[in-house]
Order: C-alpha cells, then sequence, then structure tokens
C-alpha cells in the first residue's frame, strides 16, 4: 500500500462517483430506487465496531447506485476502482476516529437517494463529490502520507 496508488484511485473516482450520481438521479428506474432504498436501510457506520459487515453494507449501496446509471462501462470501472480502494477503506478503519462521527455518512447517503429519487441530478452529483472528498479513503490518504513522511525523516 502506497500513498500514490491511494491518492490515483481516489481521483478517479471522485470524478466517477459524481457522474453515477447524476445518470442514476436521470436514468433510476422503480426498480433502482427499491434497490437503494433497500440498500441505505442497510447502512451502519463504517467504524471499528461494525467493521467488514459496515464495508460490505456501504459498498452494497454504492453498487446500487452504480447500477441506477444504467451505463454499464462507468459499472464496470466503478467496480473496479471499489475493489483496488478496499485495503484503503480497511486501514481507515484502523485510525482513531476524527472530530467528525462516521454518521455523517450515513446521513449523506440517505440525502443522495433523496435527490436521485427526485431526479436532481446535478445536486446529486455535487453530493457526491464531496461525500468522495471526505470518505475513509481521503482519511487512509493522509494516514499513509503520514507514515510515508515519518519513514523518510
Amino acid at each position: 500500500m502506497n500513498s500514490d496508488e491511494a491518492r490515483q484511485l481516489f481521483e478517479v473516482r471522485l470524478s466517477l462517483d459524481p457522474t453515477a450520481a447524476e445518470l442514476a438521479a436521470t436514468r433510476r428506474t422503480d426498480q433502482d430506487i427499491a434497490a437503494l432504498r433497500a440498500a441505505v436501510d442497510n447502512l451502519l457506520p463504517v467504524t471499528r465496531q461494525w467493521g467488514e459487515e459496515a464495508l460490505t453494507a456501504h459498498r452494497t449501496f454504492h453498487q446500487a447506485l452504480y447500477r441506477a446509471s444504467h451505463n454499464d462501462v462507468l459499472i464496470r470501472l466503478l467496480d473496479d476502482l471499489w475493489d483496488k480502494s478496499d485495503r484503503y477503506r480497511r486501514l481507515g478503519l484502523e485510525l482513531p476516529p476524527g472530530d467528525e462521527p462516521r454518521t455523517r455518512d450515513l446521513e449523506e447517503h440517505h440525502r443522495l437517494v433523496a435527490l436521485v429519487v427526485d431526479g436532481r441530478a446535478a445536486e446529486a452529483g455535487k453530493l457526491m463529490r464531496d461525500h468522495i472528498a471526505h470518505s475513509l479513503t481521503a482519511t487512509a490518504i493522509s494516514a499513509l502520507e503520514n507514515r510515508e513522511s515519518h519513514r523518510e525523516n
């Protein structure tokens, strides 16, 4: 694991996830809405306490959102990015919690579903961009950079 790879994965997700949210808001079907609502209802705070169960539920939510975009290429790219980013999320679980509880993520997921259901594409994209920018992966990147800088000194 290194911060360069983590940052590159993060930068791509920061570009693609908002696009998926925007497309989902314009293309979602009733079936997609049901899947999103079920996934958001199963979310847990992504913390050490909930660990793998929370990470799995979080991934299921994002996959439901990606599938609602109805863009197969985008779905494959994001699924691949998610696979590669998982190890950084797990590192993030090991970090002490910051000042802001991870329940913020839960609130954002609920707002994302509401925006997608309401067809508010631009707002869904903006919220997703903010969500990724403050994600567990972003926290893990900072931790990796700190570790690497301490090794160099």
